[in-house]
């Protein structure tokens, strides 16, 4: 009858994509969304580290009133008013030293070993040529702003992934 119809079954009418297109498709935006998100793998110990600067907080007015009152740093931790090197102990710090008016904190404790004996300074600035100006700190690499100079040399060895930014 109608012998010059050839009807096709096999073409696609709909212009969608297939099952398996979507999960493809759905596997390299989850790849790369994994690739772009932060890692939270040290979050942890940069945690573990601010809560050991806050340890030490306070004795930064006893160094800024020496430093106030004679117009230079306290050598150690005598002179600076403030306990014995190994008697400033939190969770995490087993010790601070205080040199020329920075302190330098060394980890211990409930620290991860592998980072035990790790050090971190906080030293004091100031302005040069001003000495009614107001103490300033820095903590470890941390860059010293333009007019402004710290006190003795950072001793801070903790890599930076495990500090804290404003320790970076």
């Amino acid at each position: 009858m109608n012998q010059g119809v050839t009807v096709k079954m096999n073409c696609r009418t709909g212009a969608g994509f297939t099952l398996l297109e979507m999960l493809v498709v759905l596997a390299i935006i989850a790849i790369l969304a994994t690739l772009v998100m932060p890692s939270n793998a040290n979050r942890h110990l940069q945690q573990q580290v601010l809560e050991s600067v806050e340890l030490i907080e306070r004795y930064k007015g006893n160094l800024e009133a020496f430093y106030s009152a004679t117009g230079a740093f306290p050598a150690d931790n005598e002179a600076a008013n403030m306990p014995e090197p190994d008697k400033i102990i939190g969770s995490y710090v087993q010790r601070v030293d205080v040199e020329n008016g920075a302190m330098h904190l060394q980890f211990g404790k409930k620290f991860p070993e592998s980072l035990s004996g790790k050090r971190l300074s906080l030293r004091p600035m100031i302005v040069e040529g001003s000495p009614n100006s107001p103490v300033s700190w820095v903590c470890g690499f941390d860059a010293v702003p333009e007019g402004m100079a710290a006190t003795v040399e950072n001793q801070t060895d903790l890599e930076l992934r495990f500090l804290p930014l404003r320790c970076r």
